[in-house]
């Protein structure tokens, strides 16, 4: 199994962005801020069976924002990597990515899903899941610049390197992380493989946010579900990518945790992103959080995690971290 985090080192310019260069509001083009670290990491411990657990949460859509129920998209040229004899090159092939297409939506709740990077030069996506909190993959977590003492995680929602401004609706700097403390035990840690970060800033009472649900089994092949990342063949990881009405196809649960199998291309970069749907209540909720690849006998399926857990976690960050 493949995780699908971006993991490379940022480049010069990209570090730079990083650190603040579109912290900025998006809509009045304010001056941009420094940096600022992380200071906590809590590794919560794991949920007994019988504790209570919120089957579902409700998302957050602000007063006057315009609402897409399907996006605008554009057909965009992907970089296939291959090696020739004068090293490695990235030839343009124009392709909609297996149902790919780049997303220049500017509306709610497409806006909502943005790019993260990290201070062990690693990149993927997230998604807000409250005024101050984006949910996003574990592997994500920068655990060597934590165990130095001195980390950071930025999320710009919407980011897209080829648009004017990169950052439209502006960016963030994590204050907090959470995650579940999966200790030696490797299956469950990759069962559990969502994060949830604090920001400095509450994105959420501008831009809104999703609600979650645990999975259930009589959705499986149901065409609902969308998904959106910043996939490696799009501007290196730095466009946002999405796939409209896929499906899942298999689901177990282990431990509080949930594996889902989904068709959809997805590529490194995506770790983070998310499945999501409308429902009938009128409520937007996502499903999942995308983790890893998988091929079993030539079948190349992706994973997401999902379960009881990822909707208690955010239900926890919501009660213990103040709006």
């Amino acid at each position: 199994m493949k995780r699908l985090s971006e993991r490379r080192r940022l480049t010069a310019a990209e570090f730079e962005t990083c650190a603040g260069e579109f912290e900025r509001s998006g809509r009045s083009g304010a001056a941009t801020t420094p940096q600022r670290t992380g200071r906590g990491v809590v590794a919560l411990p794991r949920r007994g069976r019988g504790e209570h657990a919120p089957e579902q949460l409700a998302g957050f859509l602000p007063k006057d924002m315009p609402v897409h129920t399907r996006p605008h998209t554009e057909t965009v040229a992907l970089y296939a990597h291959s090696r020739r004899l004068t090293g490695d090159c990235r030839p343009p092939s124009v392709s909609s990515g297996h149902g790919r297409h780049l997303l220049t939506d500017h509306t709610w709740p497409w806006i909502l899903t943005g790019r993260v990077t990290t201070s062990d030069g690693m990149a993927g996506s997230g998604v807000l899941v409250g005024a101050r909190l984006v949910l996003t993959a574990d592997q994500l977590r920068p655990s060597e610049s934590i165990a130095r003492g001195s980390w950071w995680m930025t999320f710009s929602p919407h980011f897209d390197s080829g648009a004017d401004p990169n950052a439209p609706f502006g960016s963030s700097d994590v204050s907090d992380l959470a995650h579940y403390n999966a200790g030696r035990d490797t299956e469950y840690g990759a069962g559990h493989d969502f994060m949830l970060c604090r920001l400095f800033e509450p994105m959420g009472y501008q831009l809104g946010f999703l609600g979650a649900t645990s999975f259930a089994d009589d959705w499986r092949g149901l065409q609902v579900w969308h998904s959106i990342g910043y996939p490696a063949d799009m501007g290196g990881g730095t466009r946002p990518a999405v796939r409209i009405n896929e499906s899942v196809e298999h689901d177990h649960e282990d431990d509080n945790g949930w594996y889902i199998e989904a068709e959809a291309s997805l590529d490194p970069g995506n770790a983070g992103g998310l499945f999501f749907s409308w429902f009938d209540d009128g409520h937007v909720r996502l499903c999942g959080v995308v983790a890893a690849a998988e091929s079993d006998g030539g079948d190349l399926d992706h994973a997401l995690v999902s379960g009881d857990d990822m909707v208690s976690l955010i239900n926890w960050g919501r009660a213990t971290w103040p709006e």
